[in-house]
């Protein structure tokens, strides 16, 4: 396989087969797609502040610790991060409109990796 072809929020992207299995998905998202709705925290899968959905070949909507996955290991994946589900501009999803109406987070740094943990 000379590529690993997956989608963030409905755009294709790939990596080389010279892309480090080192490069986690967080960092993919963060860095090169500047998504940075999902957060770093702990960076071992613990806190959830990574959170995205992802759909994999054959299988349902999870949620998945994006510090844990190697950007390498996402071939055909559907990905979607907090933007890809709602924004100001485009409008909130349900879930974003209502921790806001209910007061539902402290300092909302966290706040994204809840979202998405509930999400579908």
């Amino acid at each position: 396989m000379d590529s690993v072809s997956f989608k963030i929020n409905g755009k294709s992207h790939s990596v080389g087969c010279e892309t480090s299995s080192d490069l986690s998905l967080l960092e993919y998202l963060r860095v090169r797609c500047e998504l940075r709705g999902t957060k770093y925290m702990c960076r071992e899968g613990g806190c959830g502040a990574c959170v995205v959905a992802a759909a994999t070949p054959g299988a349902k909507i999870g949620a998945v610790n994006s510090c844990l996955v190697s950007v390498t290991s996402c071939h055909d994946w559907e990905i979607t991060t907090i933007e890809g589900i709602g924004n100001r501009l485009q409008g909130y999803h349900p879930i974003q409109k209502t921790l806001g109406k209910l007061h539902g987070s402290q300092c909302g740094y966290c706040s994204p990796g809840w979202v998405m943990a509930m999400y579908r």
